[in-house]
């Protein structure tokens, strides 16, 4: 009951509490000043000189790629190996593929699968076509490969590198 009456108490010296507003004056805004200099203009642009480049320009390709390596420009740019099968027929071990050629001509080279575990090198093989060399023309060509090996290489690592470089033909 004395908590009560004593915040009743409280309540009631609150609510009779007089506020006062007071008024605070600004001081006057004073006028921008203008600037006492005058500013710099930007500086002329300086002409920059190179040297001319010595040796020989690049060379490019049909759609303007620069031909950095000769060797396997065709084949890291334009050629796309798919449907890669390594399978066995008659003692023989034999590879299966689809190379797409997306460059506007025909390409030929030479292509050489190797089989190696542990840097040994366990088979090899080249690329053709029905014709008996790797001529590939603008679009999808399926390929042939007979491997050299004696022991089965169907799930060992391989690699596939540029035996001949590849050249267009017009």
């Amino acid at each position: 009951m004395k908590r009560l009456l004593f915040l009743l108490l409280a309540l009631l010296m609150l609510a009779c509490s007089s506020q006062e507003a007071k008024l605070i004056y600004l001081p006057e805004s004073t006028p921008t000043a203008e600037p006492l200099f005058t500013p710099t203009p930007p500086p002329e642009p300086v002409p920059i000189e190179v040297a001319p480049v010595q040796g020989e320009g690049f060379h490019t390709d049909a759609n303007g790629i620069p031909i950095l390596n000769e060797k396997t420009h065709y084949f890291e740019y334009y050629l796309t190996i798919r449907n890669l099968r390594i399978y066995e027929e008659n003692g023989e071990t034999l590879i299966d593929a689809i190379i797409t050629n997306n460059y506007p001509n025909k390409l030929t080279g030479g292509l050489c699968i190797t089989f190696t575990r542990d840097n040994m090198k366990f088979g090899y093989g080249d690329f053709y076509t029905a014709s008996g060399d790797l001529v590939l023309f603008p679009g999808e060509n399926r390929v042939y490969a007979d491997v050299l090996t004696e022991v089965d290489v169907q799930q060992m690592p391989f690699e596939i590198t540029v035996s001949k470089p590849f050249v267009p033909e017009q």
